[in-house]
């Protein structure tokens, strides 16, 4: 044996001892600090209204912001007792309290211990009192405090005393309906109810509604099973309808034999009457639960099932590393070495357990790399492990090598999963230095996911005055000017925390509008051309959008769009196509022109991974991920990643934010939309039959109101008596208050219409609803007050009732109301520039 043979083998024979000494050295004070993530411990809380099962509740250990924490609603029976069962298994309480408040929190009207309660096999019942204090159809607080030693678990709900509004047969009629989409015998009845038409798809399982035909409806030729009792929410109620979900897990055997799991959801708004109940509105989603099995990847594709188009996924520049999210759950696929891993998920390996699929938490992949490595973000409700019962944001790191996850960062909230849904989606991003950018309250913050120390980069964020990229690399923001456009736009990377300016030429104002991948996209108005309209709303009306290479060190336009005769009011980026939503001049106001686009053709070209459909004839559509190529994984390639143990806890608490006028638009119990515009939150929530709610819980419209209202009297007071029709409207709206207000002299002074309202009322809540159609106002009218619209471009009236044929309109020029089609009115607002606005009186 040769000596340079001789010192190889010496120095492994080295290596390999060293290497056994430090290991051993290495556990023998540091045992393995992985682990897996714990079970759910925490009870849920079970309602019940005329013995029916309704709203389970999930415990929260923080105390949550109770103004946000609107998910259900629970009907008080006659006899003032609410029975609860309390499922708390081994989690020993102590004492059960409650307390009831008023919707924004202020006024505490009952707060108890309940003493009187039975404990059998690990759960507790009992009935709470509820005090003689609650208005009938009056929606009111419920906070249920469970006490365990040191801690206090939290649970919310609001509550009402119903009063004709027929909960129960509702409730009956939604859970009759369920039933008989599973019996196709008896699904016959169901047709009475059915409105089909061509805007359903009839080729999908995962979105039914009640324009979807019969077929659709009863399952076709799906054939699955219930598994689990389908659970009862009761999102509204009110003397014109009363919205109900049900959800459930639906099981079926694939082609294959292999067990199949799908999460349901049944949404219902339902009205009752004495001849019949009508179905207003049905929709069931269904979502596919990955398995992991080998069906799962067919030649080149990775089957998602049946689900929803929206599906979130990312790769790395060449493909070979795919991650996904799939209800609630993360996974990755290695393509190189034939690997899944299942890196995040609150499900167990056995069974369903409603706490685990408790389906309030999503999750963001923020970037994949070349090792399969991930980061990403679990943002929500908790269902289990150590922030298990909190709600917040979770960073994490997938370390595909080692095969674990790791917590970078946890920022706790006290808002609800839907209200952090709503502000998350603004901005959430990591760099490779180790810096998470994350946008609450209107301010972006700079965290050290190394430190967890964190600042403030930029404040003042409002809608119209920023802009994000879709990969939350870049935002652009005004500089300077007002809240909505100046001179000068700032463009950030985060990436490496360089940033460029754009500015407005002489003559000018700018503001950002969007970024069509990482190409910036901001408009131009003349200053001539902008001005404040009657409501106080700043008109900018762009002449020219430009786009902006982010990328080149010159930041060059890539294009200038303008065509004359034609402004744009705003833009929308859907994939690679922008739409430019356009507007004309028509001597009065900026009104709605047709749309025109800007489409990038060569987006789609460079996406390595994409969305596909696929078509069987028991499951119908199903998406799938195209991949590089055909793949198969074997059981000993499916992995589940450990948890790295944290010797600290990695948690920042960032301010609350303060309380401003801000508007969610809720349908069918969540938030989809939160803006600080009334009229698009209104609009969204028409758009999908919800209700607005304000800041302080209280409700801003509905999509409900009476058949009629009679015209309001108006008088106008003798200080604007010889005003302009517009003061002479303003003062008419705070004379019906018992105010008598110079409306003429506050704007001379340079006072809006509407701030001379909010400074006049302050006991009322001041509406813009610039922009809505008159149908969607009449809400306001139907309350009682009147709404103020712009029927020209200097004149004002005031809309005081309505019925079937029309609308009453008082026209402060001759002091008479008069009638109007509906028709006829609307194309008076409409050429007026739709300018409306109105108040309501705050709920005591």
């Amino acid at each position: 044996m040769n000596k340079g043979m001789i010192r190889a083998l010496v120095l492994a024979g080295v290596f390999l001892v060293s290497t056994v000494v430090f290991s051993f050295l290495t556990n023998k004070t540091n045992p393995d600090m992985t682990t897996e993530l714990e079970e759910a411990t925490l009870p849920t809380v079970q309602l019940y209204y005329k013995e029916q099962k309704i709203n389970e509740l999930y415990g929260y250990v923080d105390e949550m912001n109770a103004v946000y924490m609107r998910d259900s609603i629970t009907p008080i029976d006659t006899d003032r007792l609410l029975p609860i069962r309390v499922q708390n298994g081994s989690y020993a309480v102590d004492e059960l309290s409650y307390e009831i408040r008023s919707m924004d929190t202020k006024r505490l009207i009952a707060d108890a211990k309940v003493d009187s309660y039975s404990q059998k096999n690990g759960v507790i019942t009992a009935d709470l009192p509820i005090q003689n204090l609650l208005d009938s159809n009056a929606e009111y607080l419920l906070i249920i405090h469970l006490l365990h030693g040191d801690d206090t678990l939290n649970y919310y709900t609001r509550i009402i005393e119903p009063q004709d509004c027929y909960v129960k047969e509702s409730v009956d009629f939604a859970k009759d309906f369920h039933e008989k989409t599973f019996q196709k015998d008896g699904s016959g009845s169901l047709a009475t109810y059915m409105e089909p038409d061509s805007s359903a798809d009839n080729t999908t399982l995962a979105n039914v509604s009640i324009h979807s035909t019969l077929r659709q409806v009863t399952w076709d030729k799906f054939n699955g099973t219930v598994l689990t009792d389908p659970s009862v929410s009761i999102k509204e109620i009110n003397n014109s309808y009363n919205v109900i979900l049900l959800d459930y897990v639906v099981t079926a055997t694939g082609d294959n034999g292999e067990l199949e799991y799908y999460n349901v959801e049944e949404y219902y708004r339902v009205r009752y009457t004495n001849d019949r109940m009508y179905l207003l509105n049905f929709e069931r989603t269904m979502d596919e639960i990955f398995r992991a099995e080998n069906d799962d990847f067919y030649e080149n594709y990775l089957q998602l099932g049946i689900c929803s188009s929206d599906v979130e996924y990312k790769s790395n520049e060449t493909g070979s590393i795919l991650c996904f999210v799939k209800e609630g759950e993360l996974w990755c696929y290695n393509a190189t070495e034939k690997k899944l891993s299942q890196v995040f998920s609150f499900r167990g390996y056995e069974g369903i357990d409603s706490r685990e699929n408790h389906k309030e938490h999503d999750i963001r992949i923020i970037k994949v790399d070349e090792t399969g490595s991930a980061d990403f973000v679990v943002y929500g409700y908790m269902n289990r492990g150590n922030h298990e019962g909190q709600v917040g944001v979770g960073v994490y790191h997938y370390d595909s090598v080692a095969n674990t996850v790791e917590e970078e960062l946890f920022i706790p909230s006290t808002h609800s999963y839907e209200v952090l849904k709503s502000e998350l989606g603004q901005l959430m991003y990591e760099n490779e230095s180790g810096m998470f950018y994350i946008m609450m309250g209107g301010t972006l913050y700079e965290i050290n996911l190394a430190t967890t120390k964190e600042k403030e980069v930029v404040s003042g964020f409002e809608t119209g005055n920023y802009a994000v990229s879709e990969n939350n690399q870049f935002v652009a923001y005004i500089a300077d000017g007002n809240s909505d456009s100046g001179s000068k736009i700032t463009v950030l990377n985060l990436e490496n925390s360089k940033s460029f300016e754009v500015a407005a030429a002489a003559g000018t104002y700018i503001r950002p509008l969007a970024f069509m991948e990482d190409d910036f996209i901001y408009g131009e108005a003349d200053d001539s051309d902008v001005y404040t309209d009657s409501a106080g709303n700043v008109q900018f009306p762009m002449n020219h959008i430009y786009i902006v290479d982010t990328d080149d060190e010159e930041h060059g336009v890539l294009k200038d769009y303008h065509k004359d005769g034609y402004y744009v009011a705003s833009v929308e980026v859907v994939d690679y196509t922008i739409y430019l939503n356009r507007e004309q001049y028509n001597g009065m106001a900026y009104v709605p022109a047709e749309q025109d686009t800007i489409m990038n053709r060569e987006g789609d070209s460079a996406e390595v991974v994409s969305i596909h459909s696929t078509v069987t004839e028991r499951k119908q559509t199903q998406l799938q991920l195209q991949l590089l190529q055909e793949e198969e994984i074997s059981s000993d390639r499916l992995l589940t990643p450990k948890r790295i143990v944290l010797e600290s806890p990695r948690n920042v608490n960032l301010k609350e934010p303060e309380e401003t006028d801000y508007y969610y638009a809720y349908s069918a119990g969540r938030v989809v939309l939160a803006t600080d515009n009334a009229a698009k939150a209104i609009a969204v929530a028409n758009d999908n039959v919800g209700v607005v709610v304000g800041s302080r819980q209280q409700y801003i419209w509905k999509r409900a109101r009476k058949s009629s209202q009679s015209p309001l009297t108006i008088t106008i007071g003798d200080a604007d008596a010889s005003g302009t029709t517009i003061a002479k409207a303003i003062n008419g709206m705070l004379s019906m208050q018992g105010l008598n207000v110079g409306v003429g002299e506050l704007m001379t002074s340079g006072n809006t219409p509407k701030q001379i309202l909010k400074d006049t009322l302050q006991d009322s809540v001041v509406i813009d609803l610039t922009g809505s159609d008159l149908d969607a106002v009449l809400y306001y009218v139907n309350l009682g007050t009147p709404v103020f619209a712009m029927s020209s471009g200097s004149e004002a009236v005031l809309i005081t009732g309505y019925d079937n044929a029309g609308v009453y309109v008082y026209n402060p020029a001759t002091g008479a109301t008069e009638k109007m089609s509906m028709t006829d009115a609307q194309n008076v607002f409409d050429a007026a520039g739709n300018v409306y606005f109105a108040y309501m009186k705050m709920a005591e």
